[in-house]
């Protein structure tokens, strides 16, 4: 067998021998590795070592050794005994290791030469020289992720990648520090960030230079509080067999929550008494977002300054997306801290306009129209400050993409964004939260609630809905169940139930109170409608590009245009087509560790370092392109699946060929033209933004609710979020879910928290 080829049956025979093997080694990673406990160590060591090597007075990976850089490498790695997963027994670390003997004279991998080696990790990475498929697909496997895992934990800067917490979670700050500065890099050790000139979230020195330089680049300027909480609860009365009572009980403090409950405490009555309306919110994640006695934009407060980090690494940040303590446990759209999805949305904010109201209409018979929602509209744009970042926001990329759409005549726009007194730093886009306070939230709302008698109950998980079905008589919602942070469950009792836990979570709670499908709930089922459940979404693509010079910068250019290339009004299968944007594929724009494992990064060594160096992370770019009003439909699963009911792929998939086509004719169009542009397919996958498992229509037959937001089939339960909208039909933001909450506050105000209401089921 020539020594260019690897089969596995090759492998089985040099592999009886296992580490003995490695007895007549003279490396130092040999010696440690001289036992099979300590061969993970040694490889991953040795791995680290090529991928971001070292010499003097350049400091690399093995240089962060001592900081226990390869147990962290370890902790997530397959094929490693310290992921405590499955993989461990497959062996594949060991595989990797001694299957080198087949190419290099019976040397394993720890026994070559540093040339050796790399021609090792070559000839795995190009698989043609392996004759074996299952042998060549596990040991790319292998080299695959460890690259992916050492690259991602050098450049998200280990050991300085994570801000300590105490064991309420908060972090711990230098003594004397009032301005909350959770920046943990140093200049103690030579980190990836230090590599890929990387300076991480701002000091309060770099604040206040940004600030000026913001305040002038700003058409205006908000100074002072946006709001301010003077707290005065309301406590809530008992019931005969004493349990607590409200007139109103909203579940879900996020995006829409929070609109409708600080409106009704602020302005509902009830009915029947005429007295203040007694209205309590009941969220499952913390409260720390409204704990500070205000909201200053530019500047934030010190609670939620603390409280966010802006760092974005694997472990525990509460900003990140993959690994966040405040994600619920079926990790979609909702955010599990009060203030919801607002927190956390890119602070892109497209409200609907007359095109989706048509939508609306068409697909459920509600009877909306964009007049009636005007008001609701126009207090969200005020709320939410939502405008345009200023031309000096825009990064090189938006201006290439700008310049590219108007040449091929379309009207490029700036994106409207959600965001007041922005620094434009560039940490509060990407699923992050703003440390600044200048993303506009929906926790104004709530602090209008709290003033004015609101009562919240954080961390608090709702379990089920209360429902009575009393014969001759419609079924009725009286009251919730919820478990506190304990883990003790509480009842209360309500005249009327507003459900507003956004798409996946207003589904999952209607499952377990009996309410939805029967084929879903069997045994559970208490009042049937098969519309519990069903949702639509848009669908996100991109193409990504890589540029001769850098497009982008790790702190600005938050600001990109959009267009839509057909004329309204716009149905089915529109498109519509964001800036291109300085980020990696499937990465954040402002940390340098996605770009460290692009495909246009080079594979390892000096090359791939003095790449980051060169800033060759801020050379990619992505144009986003998103499909709308899609001939498609999904339903939520009770574990917060999704699940695929309808997919038109005759008429999709050339709306995904369009899309392609367009966002490569914008490459060629661009002055600076890009050395190298993905043509990996891009198919659709899983909906984004999602709306309507509780959607308003017509009849029980189209929707769960009626136009006024009331359940078709139970009495006293409303609805608002965007579980509530019957089409996905715009792209990004919380615009249309604070819409939701704006417009439903007023209605429910009207049909039932003003004089001469029903009165049925006040106390």
């Amino acid at each position: 067998m020539s020594q260019e080829e690897i089969t596995r049956r090759e492998f089985v025979k040099q592999a009886a021998t296992g580490v003995a093997a490695l007895a007549s080694a003279s490396s130092a990673a040999i010696a440690v590795a001289s036992s099979p406990a300590n061969l993970p160590k040694a490889v991953v060591a040795e791995l680290g070592a090529l991928l971001v090597p070292s010499r003097r007075g350049d400091p690399g990976y093995k240089d962060l050794e001592p900081y226990g850089i390869t147990e962290q490498v370890l902790k997530n790695l397959p094929g490693s005994k310290a992921t405590g997963t499955n993989q461990a027994s497959d062996g594949l670390l060991a595989l990797f290791n001694d299957a080198a003997k087949q190419l290099f004279a019976g040397k394993s991998f720890l026994e070559l030469d540093e040339q050796q080696k790399k021609s090792y990790l070559d000839v795995i990475d190009d698989g043609s020289k392996i004759a074996d498929p299952e042998l060549r697909s596990r040991l790319r496997l292998f080299y695959r992720t460890a690259r992916i895992r050492i690259l991602t934990v050098y450049y998200q800067n280990y050991p300085e990648h994570e801000v300590k917490r105490n064991a309420q979670g908060e972090p711990i700050l230098k003594t004397g520090d009032t301005h909350q500065i959770t920046n943990p890099n140093t200049k103690q050790l030579v980190t990836g960030w230090d590599v890929a000139g990387f300076r991480g979230p701002m000091d309060w020195e770099e604040e206040e230079q940004r600030r000026a330089l913001m305040k002038k680049a700003h058409p205006y300027w908000f100074e002072g509080d946006l709001v301010k909480r003077n707290t005065s609860t309301a406590p809530a009365v008992k019931t005969g067999d004493g349990k607590e009572y409200y007139d109103v009980v909203v579940l879900g403090a996020g995006t829409g929550g929070c609109t409708v409950a600080g409106r009704l405490a602020e302005r509902g009555i009830n009915p029947k008494t005429g007295d203040r309306l007694r209205v309590a919110v009941i969220e499952g994640g913390d409260d720390w977002p409204v704990r500070d006695s205000a909201i200053r934009p530019g500047y934030g407060a010190p609670v939620r300054r603390r409280m966010i980090t802006n760092i974005n690494y694997e472990e525990l940040s509460p900003e990140n997306e993959l690994a966040s303590i405040y994600r619920w446990s079926y990790a979609r759209e909702n955010f599990k801290l009060v203030g919801g999805c607002s927190m956390h949305f890119t602070g892109n904010c497209f409200l609907p306009t007359e095109d989706d109201f048509n939508v609306f209409r068409q697909t459920s018979g509600v009877s909306w129209t964009y007049g009636e929602f005007a008001e609701a509209i126009d207090e969200v744009r005020e709320f939410y400050h939502v405008s345009s970042q200023p031309e000096a926001a825009w990064d090189r990329a938006a201006k290439l993409f700008a310049e590219a759409g108007r040449a091929m005549g379309f009207d490029v726009i700036p994106s409207p964004q959600a965001k007041r007194n922005c620094l434009d730093s560039n940490y509060c886009g990407d699923g992050h939260l703003c440390r600044y306070d200048a993303k506009g939230t929906s926790l104004p709302w709530l602090y209008i609630g709290l003033n004015n008698g609101l009562k919240l109950i954080a961390n608090s998980e709702v379990m089920k809905i209360n429902i009575d079905t009393p014969t001759g008589t419609a079924p009725v919602a009286t009251g919730v169940v919820y478990k506190d942070q304990s883990g003790n469950l509480h009842e209360v009792r309500a005249a009327r139930i507003i459900v507003a836990c956004g798409t996946m979570g207003t589904a999952m709670l209607l499952y377990k109170s009996g309410y939805g499908p029967s084929e879903t709930l069997g045994s559970n089922l208490i009042i049937e409608n098969k519309n519990v459940g069903l949702f639509d979404g848009d669908a996100d693509t991109a193409y990504s590009a890589y540029f001769p010079e850098p497009i982008g910068q790790a702190r600005g250019g938050s600001a990109f245009g959009t267009f839509t290339p057909k004329p309204s009004p716009q149905g089915e299968l529109s498109l519509k087509v964001d800036s291109l944007r300085a980020k990696s594929p499937g990465g954040g724009r402002q940390y340098p560790h996605p770009g460290a494992i692009s495909q246009f990064a080079p594979a390892y060594g000096w090359e791939h370092k003095n790449w980051m160096r060169n800033r060759g992370w801020l050379r990619i770019g992505e144009i986003s392109v998103r499909l709308r009003v899609l001939p498609w439909s999904w339903r939520v699963s009770p574990t917060g699946q999704y699940q695929r009911v309808s997919f038109d792929a005759a008429k999709i998939n050339p709306a995904m060929k369009e899309a392609a086509e367009l966002a490569y004719e914008l490459y060629e169009k661009m002055s600076l033209k890009p050395l190298e542009v993905s043509k990996r397919a891009v198919g659709v996958g899983e909906p984004h933004n999602v709306t309507g498992s509780a959607r308003a229509g017509s009849s029980r037959e189209n929707s769960v609710c009626n136009s006024d937001f009331e359940c078709h089939d139970i009495d006293h339960l409303l609805f608002t979020s965007l579980a509530t909208l019957p089409r996905c039909t715009y792209s990004q933001g919380c615009g249309p879910a604070a819409m939701s909450g704006s417009y439903s506050y007023r209605v429910f105000l009207k049909n039932h928290f003003s004089r001469g209401c029903s009165t049925r089921g006040f106390a």
